[in-house]
């Protein structure tokens, strides 16, 4: 009988894969330069998930314990709400993108909010303390994604409306 947990591992990197093509393509079909930098930064934050992924997959199927293949994060995720703020200083705000890369972040945001139901479900089930750090890991991570994108959408959509409310830029521009 499988091992839901790495049945569960199995599917995330499925899901990691998937991503990673997804966003690849993203870069290669974005007519804006700022988008194309964001799915950029996507990528390879995607790679590095898959890569944590796959390596406690593999401590599993090695027989491995949680405790042995799971050796848990202690660093400090970044503020991914800052992220795009520090990718577009000095923008002037624009026109709105066109629907092509608006319509590849919404269908982004998606994606990563049915990662992060995965996860979530996942966590509930968990019982292993550190299988459960794991999965807070990853959910954090799903967060982190979501917030990316939907900034990036937000700007693209309405870059001034953007350029108020998160750099909180006044009317007078103090």
């Amino acid at each position: 009988m499988p091992d839901p947990s790495q049945d569960m591992l199995c599917t995330a990197l499925e899901l990691a894969d998937k991503a990673v093509g997804f966003y690849a393509k993203a870069v290669a079909d974005c007519p804006e330069a700022l988008g194309r930098e964001v799915f950029e930064r996507l990528v390879a934050d995607k790679k590095k998930q898959r890569a944590r992924i796959e390596e406690v997959y593999r401590g599993l199927m090695a027989g491995e314990k949680w405790e042995a293949a799971c050796v848990l994060n202690e660093d400090q995720p970044e503020d991914m709400r800052r992220v795009f703020s520090k990718l577009v200083p000095g923008l002037p705000p624009g026109k709105a993108a066109c629907m092509t890369v608006v319509g590849a972040l919404s269908a982004a945001i998606d994606a990563e909010l049915q990662a992060l139901g995965f996860f979530q479900d996942h966590a509930a089930r968990a019982t292993d303390p550190v299988e459960k750090a794991f999965l807070a890991e990853m959910i954090r991570d799903q967060r982190g994604f979501h917030v990316l994108l939907s900034d990036t959408r937000y700007y693209f959509e309405d870059p001034q409306g953007w350029l108020l409310e998160k750099e909180r830029a006044g009317l007078d521009g103090a």
